[in-house]
C-alpha cells in the first residue's frame, strides 16, 4: 500500500487561506501535483507559488467561481486536460450567508447558500467522481461544519445546507463506491485563524467582553480544552484521500478536538 500521494493529482476547491492552503500544502507535502482553485486571482497565485516553492511539485492556478456550472466543469476537466488525471478532490469552498432567526429568514439569501454549500458541492464532486472512475478510483472530500450538530440559533442558513451536503455525499459515496472512488466528509471545529478571532471579537462587541478571553473560554468547553488548527483539517483530508483511508468512505469525521462528541 502506497503511504504517499506520489504520482496524483488533486484539487483543493476554495483554496483560501486557512484550510484551503493548509490543506494544498499537505497534499503536496505527500507528493501530488495540486491544482488550487478560487475566484481571487493574486492571492490564488501567491498561493500558488508558495505550494510549489516549499514542496517542489507542480502545482497550478485556476480561477473559478465555483457558483458558476460551467467554470466548474472547466476546472475539472482542464486539470485532467494538464495534468492527465484526476485523483483527489478537497471542496474547501462556503457560504456562510447572513445570521438570522427561521422567522426572518432571507429565502433569497438561503438559496444562494443552497446552491453554493450543496448544489455546486455535490455537481463539481460528481464531476470528479466520474474522472476518478476512469483511472479506478480516488478520494474526495467534501468540508462541512460542527454547526450542523451544535444547532447553533441564527444559524440554520449554514448548518441546514452544509448538513444536506453531509446526507448527500454519503449517498454518492454508495453510488460511485463500485468503481473505486470514496467520498467522506471532514467537519472541523473551531478553527484557528483570522476568521475564528473575528468571530470572538463581534460576539465581545455584542456581550461587552473580551474576544481573547471568550475564545480561550470556548476552548476550554471541549474535551482537549483547545482549538484545532488548519493543519489539523488538512492532515484528516490527506489521509482520506490517500490509500491509508483506501475501506474509509461515507463517513463523516469530526475534527473538533471533542467540542462536540456523539
Amino acid at each position: 500500500m502506497s503511504r504517499n500521494l506520489e504520482g496524483k493529482v488533486a484539487i483543493v476547491a476554495g483554496a483560501g487561506p486557512g484550510i484551503g492552503r493548509s490543506t494544498a500544502l499537505a497534499l503536496a507535502r505527500d507528493g501530488a501535483d495540486v491544482v488550487v482553485a478560487a475566484r481571487r486571482e493574486a492571492p490564488l497565485r501567491a498561493l500558488r507559488d508558495e505550494v510549489a516553492e516549499a514542496t517542489g511539485r507542480r502545482i497550478s492556478s485556476m480561477v473559478t467561481d465555483l457558483s458558476d456550472p460551467t467554470q466548474r466543469e472547466t476546472l475539472v476537466a482542464s486539470t485532467v486536460a494538464d495534468f492527465g488525471r484526476l485523483d483527489g478532490l478537497v471542496n474547501v469552498a462556503t457560504h456562510n450567508g447572513p445570521r438570522a432567526l427561521l422567522v426572518e429568514m432571507d429565502w433569497e439569501a438561503y438559496r444562494e447558500s443552497v446552491e453554493f454549500n450543496l448544489v455546486a458541492t455535490l455537481h463539481l464532486s460528481g464531476l470528479a467522481a466520474q474522472q476518478m472512475a476512469e483511472i479506478g478510483g480516488g478520494g474526495i472530500v467534501n468540508i462541512g461544519t460542527l454547526n450542523s450538530t451544535s444547532l447553533l440559533p441564527k444559524m440554520a442558513q449554514y448548518s441546514s445546507t452544509k448538513a444536506a451536503m453531509v446526507s448527500a455525499s454519503k449517498t454518492l459515496a454508495r453510488e460511485v463506491g463500485g468503481s473505486g472512488v470514496r467520498v467522506n466528509v471532514v467537519s472541523p471545529g473551531f478553527t484557528e485563524g483570522t476568521p475564528l478571532d473575528a468571530m470572538f471579537e463581534q460576539m465581545a462587541a455584542r456581550s461587552g467582553g473580551d474576544g481573547k478571553e471568550l475564545k480561550a473560554r470556548a476552548a476550554k468547553t471541549a474535551a482537549l480544552r483547545r482549538h484545532v488548527a488548519p493543519e489539523d483539517i488538512a492532515d484528516a483530508c490527506v489521509f482520506l484521500i490517500s490509500d491509508r483511508g483506501r475501506n474509509i468512505t461515507g463517513v463523516e469525521l469530526p475534527v473538533n478536538a471533542g467540542q462536540w462528541i456523539g
